[in-house]
């Protein structure tokens, strides 16, 4: 079911009509619950409907690498392993990939300023790559994890023309992609979920053009 949402969003992509388009860069920075915060690019178009009013469709990307070390079992037992030295016991490097609907509401606060709220609602892609130590031995597998999400935010735009503006923007986003697995419990093999959560909070700057 989320794989078919995901597929119905790309092709609302190419439904979009209207006189005047617009289309945005936008870079900043993402703090999920999954792992520390990191740098996030997004990108949009959509359609400008009137003066205060946008619909568009937003495709992100985050990227986030980390790392488990210890120096505990057998690896106590390795020549020369003092008590401060750390042993890499896998790595792990996910790729988050939101695609969202959009919908921008702006309210005047004078000539060159506006206020703005939005909301939006999509689905979320992760792919997850794990890499395993065994001191010399690495393991490596991949999984792709799928979920629904939704995102509030707010900000502040200022028109550098008549089809140009930048704008900040601080917003929450709610996603948990997971996926299923197989592991071997207590000598019987069970499915397990694995939850990757990315709710959290995202702050950018970026830039918005519109365009016939």
């Amino acid at each position: 079911m989320k794989k078919y949402f995901l597929i119905a969003a790309v092709f609302a992509a190419f439904t979009l009509y209207g006189q005047q388009k617009i289309g945005s860069i936008k870079a900043g920075m993402f703090f999920p619950q999954a792992c520390d915060g990191g740098f996030d690019l997004g990108v949009e178009y959509g359609l400008h409907i009137d003066t205060n009013l946008d619909v568009s469709l937003s495709l992100d990307w985050f990227k986030k690498e980390f790392e488990d070390k210890d120096a505990k079992g057998e690896y106590e037992e390795i020549p020369g392993l003092s008590a401060d030295d750390l042993v890499k016991l896998s790595k792990t490097t996910i790729y988050d990939f939101p695609l969202m609907v959009a919908v921008t509401a702006k309210f005047p606060f004078n000539d060159k300023i506006k206020w703005f709220a939005t909301g939006a609602l999509g689905a979320e892609m992760l792919y997850a790559s794990y890499n395993t130590y065994n001191q010399d031995d690495i393991s490596e597998e991949s999984e792709l994890a799928f979920d629904f999400n939704w995102r509030l935010g707010g900000g502040a735009i200022y028109n550098l023309g008549q089809r140009s503006e930048v704008f900040g923007e601080i917003a929450y986003h709610y996603s948990k992609p997971s996926y299923d697995y197989e592991d071997d419990i207590g000598g019987t093999s069970m499915t397990v979920e694995r939850e990757y959560d990315m709710s959290g909070i995202l702050s950018r700057l970026g830039v918005r053009f519109f365009f016939n």
